[in-house]
């Protein structure tokens, strides 16, 4: 997928933060002692994580 590279810097902050969001109720639910919850979302986050790695930038113009 190729993206404008606005859009592309959008996406990729957009991501990051949800990745931070999902480690802190992840390290919220090791506390509470839900292990395979948090290791569900620990996982999830990484992959929303690096998402926009795969995300082409679009340079012409």
């Amino acid at each position: 997928m190729k993206l404008p590279g606005s859009t592309h810097t959008k996406i990729d902050a957009i991501s990051k933060f949800i990745g931070l969001i999902l480690l802190a109720v992840s390290i919220d639910n090791v506390s509470k002692g839900n292990y395979y919850i948090a290791l569900f979302l620990f996982g999830l986050g990484a992959i929303i994580g690096i998402v926009p790695i795969f995300i082409e930038v679009d340079t012409s113009a």
